[in-house]
């Protein structure tokens, strides 16, 4: 079954840090395929799409605890 997620950033960006979208909007939002592969959609100013082959692999990249992040699944 797929689930898709949102991530938020609650936390204080770094200094230097410009690339962020405010606490309160999504960064990015992605979805998990039903064989563990992950698609993300950045939505701050500097849109992409990426895909990895693991949630730990994305989370090890992007899941940064110490600026907060927040991982809501939609499903």
């Amino acid at each position: 079954m797929m689930r898709r997620f949102r991530m938020y950033r609650r936390g204080e960006m770094p200094d230097g840090h410009t690339v962020s979208n405010p606490p309160d909007e999504v960064q990015f939002e992605g979805v998990v395929f039903t064989d563990g592969r992950v698609a993300l959609r950045w939505l701050t100013p500097y849109r992409s799409t990426v895909a990895w082959d693991s949630m730990e692999d994305m989370l090890a990249v992007h899941g940064h605890p110490e600026y907060g992040s927040e991982l809501v699944w939609e499903d």
